[in-house]
C-alpha cells in the first residue's frame, strides 16, 4: 500500500477534566513516526471497516481544509462534545493526518486510547519495574477508532466502538459526529447473519454445537455453489422441518441491511482449491483480502464465539 505521510498533528483528551490539550505544532515525522502512522492507516483499510461515501454538504467533511493545525482543532472539539458523554472515559490521543495514497490526497483521524504499562528502568537497581502511565500500544495494534477520507472521492473507512451513555450504548462517531449511515462492514454481516440463525434456532430450542457448525456450512455451501446468498435457500438447509422457524428466518435476514447480499454478489467464485492455494481473483475492491478472511471463517466447523460490536473498555 503506497503512503506517504505528508502532516500529522496530536491533540489529548484528559479524562480526569474532560479537557483537549491542543498542540500549536505539528509532529516531526521521524522515520519510526512515519512507520507508526502508516502502520496505524493501513490498518484502517480492513473487512472490520465500514464504509460509505460523505454527501457533498456534509458538515464534518466540509470541516476537512488544507490547514491540517484549523482543521485538527476544530475536529478535534467536535469530537470531545460527543464522547464526553460516555460513561467510561480514559485518557486519548487523537492523531490527525494529511497524507497520500497512490498519488491521492487522503486524511485521517485516529483515536488512540492510552495505555499504562509496566516499564524496565535500566538505571534503577532496587525498583527496575515500574508503572507507567499514558502508553501508547505498538506498531501492531490499530486504533481504537479511525477514520480514512479519500479527499477526491470523499469516500470514508470508518472503524468506531460504541460509548456507554445512560444504559445505552451508541454508535456516537458514526451518528451524531459525521452524521453518516455508512455500510456494515463485509465481517459484520457475516456474524450478523450467524446471529440470526442462532437466534431463531434458539427460540425452537435446536441451538447447539451441531446448528452452529451447520450455519457456517450453510454459508459456505451457498457462496460455493450459488456465488450469492439466499435467505430462502439458507433457510431450507438450516430448518428444512419446520415450517414456522423457516419464515420466520427469511423475515428476520431481509430486515437486515440488504448491504449483506449486495456484497455477496460482487464475490467471484471461490473454490475449495483456490482456497487452500489462496489463488483468488480479484475482480472487486473487496477481492483477495476480504475473502480469504471470510471464506476460511466461514469453513470453520466448531464452535466460535458470537462477537457483538465492540464496546468500549
Amino acid at each position: 500500500m503506497d503512503i506517504y505521510i505528508k502532516k500529522a498533528i496530536i491533540h489529548q483528551f484528559s479524562s480526569d477534566d474532560t479537557e483537549l490539550f491542543l498542540a500549536d505544532k505539528f509532529l516531526n515525522i521521524t522515520p519510526k513516526i512515519e512507520e507508526y502512522l502508516r502502520k496505524k492507516i493501513e490498518r484502517v483499510y480492513s473487512d472490520e471497516a465500514k464504509t460509505g461515501i460523505f454527501e457533498e454538504e456534509n458538515p464534518f467533511f466540509n470541516h476537512i481544509t488544507d490547514d491540517l493545525l484549523e482543521t485538527s482543532v476544530t475536529l478535534a472539539n467536535l469530537w470531545k462534545e460527543e464522547f464526553s458523554i460516555s460513561e467510561n472515559l480514559k485518557t486519548n490521543d487523537l492523531i490527525f493526518v494529511q497524507f497520500s495514497k497512490e498519488d491521492v490526497e487522503h486524511f485521517a483521524f485516529l483515536r488512540i486510547a492510552l495505555r499504562e504499562t509496566l516499564t524496565h528502568l535500566g538505571g534503577e537497581v532496587d525498583n527496575p519495574i515500574k508503572l507507567t502511565q499514558n502508553n501508547l500500544p505498538g506498531f501492531g495494534t490499530g486504533a481504537d477508532e479511525a477514520l480514512v477520507v479519500n479527499l477526491q472521492s470523499r469516500k470514508y473507512h470508518l472503524i468506531e466502538k460504541r460509548i456507554k451513555y445512560n444504559g445505552t450504548f451508541l454508535n456516537y462517531f458514526s451518528d451524531n459526529l459525521l452524521a453518516v449511515a455508512p455500510k456494515i462492514s463485509p465481517k459484520k454481516s457475516i456474524k450478523e447473519l450467524e446471529k440470526t440463525a442462532q437466534r431463531i434456532a434458539e427460540s425452537f430450542n435446536t441451538d447447539d454445537f451441531q446448528f452452529q457448525s451447520k450455519v457456517k456450512s450453510a454459508i459456505f455451501n451457498n457462496l460455493e455453489e450459488s456465488n450469492e446468498l439466499s435467505p430462502e435457500k439458507l433457510a431450507n438447509d438450516l430448518f428444512d422441518n419446520n415450517l414456522t422457524a423457516r419464515l420466520s428466518f427469511i423475515d428476520q435476514v431481509k430486515k437486515l441491511s440488504q448491504n449483506l447480499f449486495n456484497l455477496m454478489k460482487l464475490m467471484p467464485v471461490v473454490s475449495l482449491k483456490n482456497l487452500k492455494t489462496k489463488n483468488f481473483p480479484c475482480q472487486t475492491e473487496l477481492s483477495s483480502s476480504f475473502l480469504i478472511t471470510s471464506i476460511k471463517m466461514l469453513s470453520l466447523l466448531s464452535l466460535s464465539k458470537m462477537i457483538m460490536e465492540p464496546t468500549l473498555s
